[in-house]
């Protein structure tokens, strides 16, 4: 059984931009010294580990920048501000590009989790998520000219 953790959940702003970069900005009292932001990868093994650095009073912040590749899915988010246990981060607000490839959405159980997507785009490598250049999508068949 797992304990029950008495603190309150740590709350995560986050901002995502057009590039594929993503902001999290981490509601967090106290002072921390190794405080980090961890994304893992629900259908894989994967984790992404990121330093949550002092933004404001009681605000850390994590930048997961455009060129850290994530594979397509959903990654689940998580901080360790507390203790080497990292606690799901629930979400705040968010702002979110039309054209983001990397999406922050609540889950049904209140928890924050990123949608890692890729697009139809020829500049997106396949299974990678860290270049969203967006550009016209492609048409899935050909189109011929009319004379």
């Amino acid at each position: 059984m797992t304990p029950v953790s008495h603190a309150a959940p740590l709350r995560a702003d986050c901002i995502a931009d057009s590039a594929g970069g993503l902001t999290f900005d981490v509601t967090a009292a106290g002072t921390t010294e190794a405080a980090h932001l961890v994304l893992r990868h629900r259908e894989g093994h994967e984790e992404v580990s990121l330093p949550l650095t002092p933004a404001t009073t009681g605000r850390l912040r994590a930048a997961l920048p455009s060129s850290v590749a994530l594979p397509e899915g959903h990654w689940d988010a998580y901080a360790s501000v507390r203790d080497e246990h990292p606690d799901r981060l629930v979400p705040g607000a968010m702002e979110v590009h039309p054209s983001a490839s990397r999406v922050p959405y609540e889950t049904r159980g209140g928890n924050l989790s990123v949608e890692c997507r890729l697009g139809p785009t020829p500049s997106r490598g396949a299974g990678n998520c860290a270049t969203s250049q967006n550009g016209p999508a492609l048409a899935r068949e050909p189109v011929l000219p009319s004379y």
